[in-house]
């Protein structure tokens, strides 16, 4: 009876919403009710969680005052070497920075994510792989990132500016065979499929992490 009162207390005093996406962040949210946790006491549960679970702290730490913390955070699964069916290689990168925002009885906490992705040594523009964070790879996204990536790669752009009719046509066909055949054999999906699995159960264990040390 005395362990059912505890549990009522504490559920009390706890609650979150749900973890959410955040396509304008780029990145995941989620906020935490803390009824007997002052500001300070929230403040000082996520110093010690910093401290805890960065090499460097200090480092790690880009702000910090008493109403906001913000700390950058790599990806243990960062760099990530996929390659394709064609034995082209490609690279995606991903960090974060973890926003701690804090006041009376309230934590929210804001996970922006920085990636880029490489296709055969030429780097892409940041920010533009939302399928891979939000867990929406598909064909149509595979067929999208390749086809992107072949076109920016040194070599075909080389060629291809400037050409028109039957020359630039021929460099279409090109990147278009290439990327349906990788399709068709599948393994790419199979291989970015897994990156985006990587990353969401990583975002996962940061936030169970911090749940766990504000359960205490």
């Amino acid at each position: 009876m005395r362990l059912l009162f505890l549990f009522i207390i504490f559920f009390n005093s706890f609650s979150s919403t749900s973890q959410e996406l955040s396509k304008n962040l780029y990145g995941f949210t989620k906020s935490y009710t803390l009824k007997n946790l002052s500001k300070n006491q929230i403040y000082s549960i996520v110093k010690e969680w910093i401290g805890q679970n960065f090499e460097s702290p200090l480092d790690a730490t880009k702000f910090d005052d008493e109403s906001k913390i913000i700390v950058e955070r790599n990806f243990r699964m960062s760099p990530k070497l996929i390659q394709t069916d064609q034995n082209t290689t490609s690279n995606y990168k991903i960090s974060s920075s973890l926003n701690f925002f804090i006041s009376e009885n309230m934590l929210l906490l804001e996970m922006h994510l920085n990636d880029i992705y490489s296709f055969d040594g030429k780097k892409g523009e940041p920010k533009t792989n939302w399928e891979i964070i939000s867990g929406q790879v598909d064909e149509t996204f595979i067929r999208y990132l390749l086809t992107r990536g072949f076109m920016n790669v040194k070599q075909f752009s080389r060629y291809s500016i400037g050409k028109q009719g039957a020359e630039g046509d021929a460099m279409k066909k090109k990147a278009f065979k290439y990327v349906e055949k990788e399709i068709k054999k599948g393994v790419y999906l199979k291989r970015m499929i897994k990156v985006s699995e990587q990353l969401n159960n990583e975002v996962k264990e940061v936030y169970f992490s911090i749940e766990q040390k504000i359960r205490g």
